[in-house]
């Protein structure tokens, strides 16, 4: 059995570097069946298994090397001082002077390299090649500072850029910012550059090695582009995509915008990235010449991903996820059902089958209540519909609540008419709130209050709906509307329009 890696990087060099078959098979030592195996199936069923560095051992030089080399690694905000590392090397039981301890410290250094200037070169960028990172903004909501992360990518040899708000950095947003951007750009990058990000590194080894996650290892496999890692505190490596979150956060958020909801907001961000595409210039081409000249894998069918989590159904219909609570239907309650996350929505599925669908609410304690799930407990429980939450805050139009009593007082009894009302409500699901209202309206004005009577109103619209059907193309060329014309009346026209109204509006 091959490992993930090796599965992985089978398909890599297949889809990538376009090698045939044998080629991989002989490069690898591995069988043509296995290889031919990795192509046909992207479904990934192995784990890779990445020995750990053993711990470093030795005296007190060898332990003040490993510690002056951890150091070098870390961003600049959690290195240690020269004095705390002589203070930690003295509870292992070192004897020595702190002066003693920083000549060999600095010897230690310049052996290794440590502190001394890093030199750059100018690199030419890659076609085919994209940067890509979050970054933080704030916004308005409810006249309150809200902080929220942009997805960014930018292609380093066309230069153009995409960018998408998301509540979080978590794996279902970071696959979704991906496939938007390949949508957006209209193919695959071939290689792409990323930071040390959670959804996608596991574990940072030495140098470039890196211990993937296993779904972000699916994710690359499906799309078959090759990923690479910047370095710890290494953010020059991705300065394209480090500049742009700058730029989006200079220009796209200050001063602070007024966030109403991330569909809305998205669909500026993607109107900007638009307006940025058709001006864009870059060693005096546009970007939209520079595009074609990318070199993009062939774009897939959407990669669909949602987090997976296990809940139980409680007593009040509601199962628990991320501090809020979400509705399913009745015959549900003491079930163990999956819960299936996406970035902006929310599945509860039994045995295969989804049972209730919401929006993903961000957030602490919020609630979201799907009406027509307590229906069938209220018809059970008529005495409790005045009270329940779900039945208060589902905001029906005013008609609903005075037919309700009407119905009632016709039938004489409070139960009964609560329970032929919810019926009504039950039409709701299928033929909307409104158009149930309006009927509502209509027998209100004759004095008639039944289930039957709106079902029968409602079976008469339906059966005496007048249909529209499209012309056929023989019956639209009879017409000979190609020979018919239009005249359009010039624009300065209407201004004329206009200016005459305003000087009569003067007089």
């Amino acid at each position: 059995m091959i490992e993930m890696v090796q599965y992985n990087y089978i398909r890599f060099l297949y889809f990538n570097k376009h090698k045939s078959q044998r080629e991989i098979a002989k490069e690898m030592g591995i069988h043509r069946a296995t290889v031919k195996r990795a192509i046909k199936n992207p479904e990934q069923k192995y784990h890779m298994n990445v020995e750990r560095d053993k711990p470093v051992n030795g005296d007190f030089e060898k332990r003040i090397k490993h510690l002056l080399e951890y150091n070098s690694n870390q961003p600049k905000n959690q290195k240690l001082t020269k004095r705390r590392i002589y203070e930690l090397i003295c509870e292992e039981g070192y004897k020595g002077s702190y002066s003693s301890f920083t000549y060999q410290a600095r010897k230690i250094e310049e052996k290794l390299g440590i502190n001394q200037k890093e030199g750059f070169l100018k690199l030419v960028p890659l076609r085919g090649s994209m940067q890509a990172d979050f970054g933080e903004v704030y916004v308005m909501q409810d006249k309150m500072p809200r902080k929220i992360h942009v997805f960014c990518a930018k292609l380093c040899y066309s230069k153009v850029e995409f960018v998408k708000a998301y509540p979080g950095e978590s794996t279902e947003f970071f696959f979704d910012g991906l496939t938007s951007a390949f949508d957006f750009f209209g193919g695959v990058p071939k290689k792409i550059i990323f930071d040390n990000l959670k959804p996608a590194v596991k574990e940072v080894l030495t140098g470039r090695e890196r211990i993937l996650q296993e779904e972000f290892v699916k994710f690359q496999s499906f799309y078959c582009f090759e990923s690479e890692f910047c370095g710890p505190a290494k953010g020059n490596e991705k300065g394209m995509v480090e500049n742009l979150v700058k730029y989006v956060e200079n220009n796209y958020f200050l001063p602070r915008v007024e966030f109403k909801s991330f569909d809305i907001l998205n669909l500026e961000l993607e109107e900007k990235c638009h307006r940025r595409f058709k001006k864009g210039r870059y060693e005096g081409e546009s970007w939209e010449k520079r595009i074609l000249d990318e070199d993009f894998l062939p774009l897939k069918e959407r990669y669909v991903f949602a987090r997976i989590k296990e809940a139980k159904v409680d007593t009040y219909q509601l199962i628990h996820l991320e501090k809020n609570r979400y509705s399913v239907p009745t015959n549900y309650i003491g079930k163990k059902v999956e819960v299936h996350i996406y970035p902006f929505k929310v599945k509860v599925i039994y045995k295969g089958e989804v049972i209730a669908e919401h929006e993903r609410m961000f957030g602490k304690n919020k609630e979201s209540l799907n009406p027509y799930h307590f229906l069938p407990l209220l018809r059970k429980k008529a005495r409790a519909y005045e009270q329940a939450k779900v039945i208060q805050d589902w905001g029906l139009p005013q008609i609903y609540e005075k037919y309700h009593k009407m119905l009632q007082a016709h039938l004489s009894s409070d139960s009964k008419g609560t329970r032929e009302f919810i019926d009504i409500l039950k039409l709701t699901q299928q033929y909307t709130v409104e158009v149930v209202a309006k009927i509502l309206k209509e027998l209100d004005e004759k004095n008639r209050y039944s289930y039957q009577e709106v079902l029968s109103v409602l079976r008469y619209q339906t059966q005496h709906k007048p249909k529209t059907e499209l012309l056929s193309e023989e019956k639209l060329k009879s017409l000979d509307l190609d020979k018919h014309t239009t005249t359009y009346m010039p624009l300065s026209t209407y201004n004329e329009l206009l200016r005459k109204v305003g000087c009569e509006n003067e007089r």
